[in-house]
């Protein structure tokens, strides 16, 4: 298997700096499991100061959402709505995954990549322009297989024009270390493909994240911000787990990092009542406008 050596240049056209942005399940989550749909939070997130955010397709995996149905084009027309008459930029979105891929029966896994395709045709219908996607978890040659799992996903996201970020993982099967997340990100010929970096996901592994950064470099297109304290994937705002988050400014911008610090939060606010909520967004925002300052 080849391996092509990536640019070094940046791999999106970026903007002038670091926004700060979040998805879409900041306030999602209820208190007994439930989720409020993406499409009644955008206003809220709106008012609560954000204007970019990450459209979280994780939805897709509820077996009755109108995602998996021939009407997930009202979705699309409602949310596109909203986006117009909040002035809201998407700046990427995050793909539905199974957790265990290689398990599944040929159906199910035709099923799950269907998913994920209409993840990205939507994410393109919307102007986003980085769709986060899952590796699979392996036990054995996990980068090969990798590969021709997720070709059709890129060779797509190349027609769609569109970049497809790889994350790294938390489980012990799954992607988890700079070195081997890059070594998959090299072996595509593509620039549509490069890295997002979860860093609660680094962090509760006990990985340098600073290090993690620089040796991710110029393939770190995107970002999933979460803290923890260092042993389970809390989704914690950051300063509220032990993630040293001035460290990783600096690394950031050493590297050259010109896109959003995105968060992937959900369960910091999950046993807020609802009428909190609006409260918690615009602690969130004040939050990473102070990461941003750092």
């Amino acid at each position: 298997m080849k391996v092509y050596a990536l640019a070094q240049t940046s791999l999106l056209p970026y903007h002038a700096g670091m926004r700060i942005a979040t998805s879409t399940n900041l306030v999602s989550f209820r208190p007994d499991g439930s989720k409020t749909e993406m499409h009644h939070l955008l206003p809220l997130y709106k008012q609560g100061g954000f204007s970019v955010l990450d459209l979280n397709f994780c939805e897709m995996m509820n077996p009755s959402s109108i995602w998996r149905t021939d009407r997930y084009m009202e979705r699309v027309e409602r949310i596109q709505s909203s986006k117009d008459s909040l002035s809201l930029t998407f700046n990427q979105s995050h793909a539905p995954y199974a957790r265990d891929r290689f398990s599944l029966s040929v159906e199910d896994g035709k099923s799950e990549d269907a998913l994920i395709h209409r993840a990205i045709h939507v994410s393109s219908l919307l102007g986003v322009d980085v769709v986060v996607i899952h590796p699979a978890p392996a036990d054995e040659n996990r980068l090969s297989q990798n590969v021709a799992y997720l070709s059709p996903f890129v060779e797509q996201a190349e027609k769609e024009g569109m970049h497809i970020a790889l994350e790294n993982l938390d489980g012990q099967r799954e992607i988890q270390s700079s070195g081997e997340l890059c070594a998959l990100v090299d072996l595509f010929s593509s620039s549509t493909v490069g890295v997002c970096l979860d860093f609660g996901h680094a962090h509760m592994h006990g990985l340098d994240l600073p290090k993690e950064i620089r040796t991710y470099g110029k393939r770190l297109i995107a970002t999933h911000v979460a803290d923890n304290h260092g042993t389970a994937d809390e989704h914690l705002l950051p300063f509220y787990g032990t993630i040293d988050w001035k460290a990783c400014m600096k690394a950031l911008r050493e590297c050259g990092y010109r896109g959003d610090l995105t968060y992937e939060c959900m369960k910091q606010n999950q046993y807020l009542p609802e009428a909190l909520k609006p409260m918690a967004i615009r602690q969130a925002k004040e939050i990473g406008d102070f990461l941003l300052s750092l």
